[in-house]
């Protein structure tokens, strides 16, 4: 089943089965509320439900272990998410992704970009909207699992992924820090890791923290794993990719919270920038 059609089947059964929509929130309370306890063993018993109802076979905890990623409740009063300047000065930003990565259906399709001055530098939030993201092996029952539960768990099949750009003295810091993002229904923090990608390479997964450097007017971002960690830096050079600049995908004005907000059913009120 190919990952829009799990989304267009999932949607549906969301808004016309009850009992389906009881399984997607009693999961969703358990995870992203802070104040609920989470049953691990209830968590999988529910899932393998929604997966039935989806037509898929059911997983076991050798293959998925569902966790609570939301433990603390924000702090009043809540933070305004970054304002963004309406119309920002960017650099060329060009995103270079593997090609076997594109044809697996994970290419970038919208680029969201929020622009503020902190600490008396000009600071730009990007964040790169994928239209999914496949563990591998693509295709596999894993793949389906992981699908699923990032419907169930996070809203949304497409991958989001956000670092920033720094300019200071002439050059650019490019900075895959991770931030934080407060949902709407339960104030929970939902904390979203680094997305460097270090040395690894297509087949490992990445969740570093680094700041890279950078001088010259073109930013050049490798999407360098399968879980679309960046870096400056291509750690696969043996792998032929395709090119992305702002003009050839979706480009908005937005931050992470505003991509988060247009791409999954589960909403954010605001976000705590990384930097």
């Amino acid at each position: 089943m190919e990952g829009i059609g799990l989304k267009e089947l999932f949607d549906q059964l969301y808004r016309e089965d009850e009992e389906f929509r009881d399984l997607v929130s009693e999961i969703r309370k358990m995870v992203l509320d802070p104040g609920s306890v989470f049953d691990s063993e209830l968590a999988l018993t529910l899932f393998n439900r929604i997966l039935a109802k989806l037509g898929l076979p059911p997983t076991t905890p050798a293959y998925l272990r569902p966790r609570k990623t939301v433990l603390v409740r924000a702090r009043e009063p809540i933070p305004r998410p970054p304002r963004c300047i309406t119309k920002p000065s960017l650099p060329e930003i060009v995103v270079l992704q593997p090609l076997i990565d594109v044809e697996r259906g994970n290419a970038l399709t919208q680029v969201y970009a929020c622009q503020y001055f902190r600490g008396g530098h000009r600071v730009t939030e990007v964040t790169l909207v994928f239209g999914d993201e496949d563990r591998p092996p693509s295709g596999s029952k894993l793949d389906v699992w992981y699908d699923a539960w990032r419907l169930v768990s996070w809203g949304r099949i497409r991958d989001l992924e956000t670092f920033y750009i720094v300019e200071k003295e002439g050059a650019y810091e490019v900075d895959f820090t991770g931030l934080q993002l407060i949902l709407k229904e339960t104030l929970g923090v939902r904390k979203i890791p680094p997305i460097g990608s270090g040395k690894r390479r297509f087949h490992e997964p990445g969740h570093e923290y680094e700041v890279e450097v950078v001088k010259g007017e073109t930013i050049t971002i490798y999407v360098n794993t399968w879980n679309h960690a960046l870096s400056t830096v291509d750690t696969n050079p043996g792998l032929e990719k395709l090119s992305f600049r702002l003009e050839d995908v979706g480009f908005r004005v937005g931050s992470r919270v505003r991509a988060e907000n247009d791409n999954s059913d589960i909403k954010y009120i605001s976000e705590i920038p990384g930097l």
